[in-house]
């Protein structure tokens, strides 16, 4: 697994002040004038695409851990087959 419970709550924090950052650029835009404005976009975009690939990590994380859960309470009914049979 890529990620740890820990590191999944850092990604999460990550995305928050993230998201925060994206909030006062789009309030500074307010103010900002044709190639200032285009720039900020251009920030607010690469940020938003930040947080999905985060969101896309905890995602995957997720998905294999609960594979891995399912594959450990097969591997686990196996067991205690081999171990009824003997």
């Amino acid at each position: 697994m890529k990620f740890s419970k820990k590191a999944v709550v850092v990604e999460v924090e990550i995305q928050g002040a993230l998201r925060k950052e994206i909030g006062e650029l789009k309030a500074d835009m307010e103010y900002q004038i044709g190639i200032e404005k285009t720039e900020t976009e251009a920030q607010i975009s690469l940020k938003e695409n930040e947080i999905r690939m985060k969101e896309e990590g905890i995602s995957l994380y997720k998905d294999e851990k609960k594979m891995l859960k399912e594959k450990l309470k097969k591997l686990n009914e196996k067991e205690q087959d081999l171990s009824q049979t003997r």
